[in-house]
């Protein structure tokens, strides 16, 4: 009886060493499904950012593929503003008219409005103003496209193939406010992605 009984059972010594293997193997096991939550979450942040990304620059091709060669009135004593305003020296850095906005509920409205992007505490954002020949109380619709941007840059191209960062081209002949660049190259950078580099061709 004395033998069966001390065979039947586990030593103080065996208990512990079990109790410590099983506390490692519990520490790895949760290492490895802390790591695994974290790449999932890293995963799922940049799956969103990068809609996020994605939808801001299809928004701005086709801003910029239905650019119109428009001038209009501001809201400034009627001054005169350029189709395609670039550092005007408001809030804005590029502003000018989209069409392609068509409106069969109201034939008698014209399919034009103002398009501008905003770089504000670190947002950049799209201004539309409904109306192009504006007034005091025109007030322009802001929607953030994207978060995280400490810079936004505009190069244009001209007639001859050059680069360049003002609009119109210097000694640009008359009606410049109708002219319109051969493509825009758009520069933004983010605080966790870095430059990203866009290319945008005109409507010819």
């Amino acid at each position: 009886m004395r033998q069966r009984r001390k065979n039947g059972g586990f030593t103080l010594i065996e208990v512990l060493v079990a109790l410590a293997v099983f506390a490692v193997m519990s520490v790895m096991a949760y290492g490895g499904l802390k790591t695994v939550l974290n790449a999932r979450n890293g995963t799922e942040r940049a799956a969103i950012r990068l809609a996020e990304l994605q939808m801001a620059f299809i928004l701005i091709q086709q801003d910029m593929q239905h650019m119109a060669a428009r001038s209009i009135r501001s809201e400034f004593y009627g001054m005169k503003e350029d189709a395609l305003e670039v550092d005007s020296g408001l809030e804005y850095p590029i502003a000018f008219t989209r069409g392609g906005n068509s409106r069969p509920y109201r034939p008698h409205r014209s399919g034009f409005y103002r398009v501008g992007y905003q770089l504000e505490e670190d947002e950049l954002r799209r201004l539309v103003w409904p109306t192009l020949d504006r007034t005091a109380g025109n007030v322009p619709q802001a929607k953030v496209l994207l978060h995280g941007v400490s810079e936004a840059t505009f190069s244009f191209l001209d007639e001859n193939n050059n680069w360049i960062n003002t609009w119109p081209p210097p000694g640009s002949q008359a009606m410049s406010e109708n002219l319109l660049p051969k493509a825009i190259e758009m520069v933004v950078a983010l605080d966790d992605w870095g430059t990203i580099t866009r290319l945008f061709s005109m409507p010819h």
